[in-house]
């Protein structure tokens, strides 16, 4: 089975907490994971932080690291690199993992922030970054390794991620399959699409004159076995939009069904002939102009479909409610 790996950057103050992020980098490739981070150089101005942001762009996991230093500060922005850092991790959307040291500590004075602009600037990173859900408290280092591996195992089993995975690890006909489904979900889409627009067309329109133009009329023959004669009658578009819109009632349907509908319909005990082979089609392409119906290919049948736009529901529920009305009238 392939095994996928996850990238995860390393962000903190750099001289007073070398030690702690030599210890998480070792942890992270423990856990089949890709340590990331400025190991070889601080990120001291504008130029390099831009190449950080695009490291982080490539990770699945941040790590941030809080001891008891602000670290060096962006003159534009009045922050750290560290708390830029994270703020971009978290403008991106990439999880968080915060390991802050307890408080009650007591450290070197070369650990320990000296500035008090910058220990007030601290205190306020510290309280925004503890407000992550993913927060851990730590007391040295051998506390901090512990709660690091099990944070970072247990977000990979939670929080899922793309992470990365040799091509030559992929099982081609997974891929197919997942191919398959995705070219089936884009299709699904784009027939919602459709609907959404024509809903949206017709509540922009004026005035909905489509059931008005519904009036072309088409022949067909068909042999009266009483008569022992070939006859032949006139039907108009407006009847059989609305035999063709009953019987796409939430559900769309191929050109072969429409034409059995139409014919079971016109004459049930005869055999109908169209005198004009292309029926069928002109009706649906007029439909379709009138913006009654839409048409969509399934790949998976090879066949095209055809449903009621939003427009056409309408048209056929006030037409079928006002034959109804007509029927009840005294």
């Amino acid at each position: 089975m392939a095994v996928k790996k996850y990238q995860v950057f390393i962000s903190s103050t750099f001289k007073d907490l070398q030690e702690e992020r030599r210890k998480i980098l070792d942890v992270l490739l423990m856990a089949d994971c890709i340590p990331a981070g400025m190991e070889s150089f601080v990120a001291t101005d504008d130029e390099q932080f831009e190449i950080i942001k695009k490291v982080i762009d490539l990770c699945d996991y941040y790590i941030l690291l809080i001891g008891k230093c602000y670290g060096t500060v962006n003159d534009k922005t009045g922050l750290s690199y560290t708390e830029m850092e994270y703020d971009y991790a978290k403008e991106q959307g990439i999880p968080v993992l915060v390991f802050a040291i307890d408080e009650s500590i007591e450290l070197p004075e070369e650990k320990k922030e000296q500035n008090k602009d910058r220990i007030i600037a601290l205190k306020k990173f510290r309280d925004n970054a503890m407000s992550n859900r993913l927060v851990s408290i730590w007391k040295n280092t051998e506390e901090l390794i512990g709660k690091c591996s099990i944070s970072i195992m247990k977000a990979k089993n939670e929080i899922e991620r793309t992470g990365w995975q040799k091509a030559t690890d992929y099982d081609e006909a997974s891929l197919r399959r997942e191919i398959m489904n995705l070219q089936s979900d884009n299709e699904e889409l784009e027939s919602k699409l459709l609907r959404t627009e024509e809903t949206l067309r017709l509540f922009t329109e004026q005035k909905d004159v489509a059931f008005e133009k519904c009036d072309y009329k088409f022949e067909y023959k068909f042999f009266d076995t009483i008569s022992r004669k070939d006859t032949s009658k006139t039907i108009n578009l407006k009847n059989i939009f609305i035999l063709i819109a009953i019987k796409m009632n939430d559900v769309s349907v191929n050109k072969s069904s429409i034409e059995n509908t139409i014919k079971n319909f016109l004459e049930r005990d005869q055999t109908i002939f169209f005198k004009d082979m292309l029926i069928i089609d002109k009706i649906l392409i007029q439909l379709k102009e009138l913006g009654l119906i839409y048409s969509f290919w399934d790949q998976k049948s090879s066949n095209l479909f055809w449903g009621l736009t939003a427009k056409g529901e309408k048209a056929r529920n006030d037409e079928v409610l006002k034959r109804d009305n007509d029927c009840n009238c005294v």
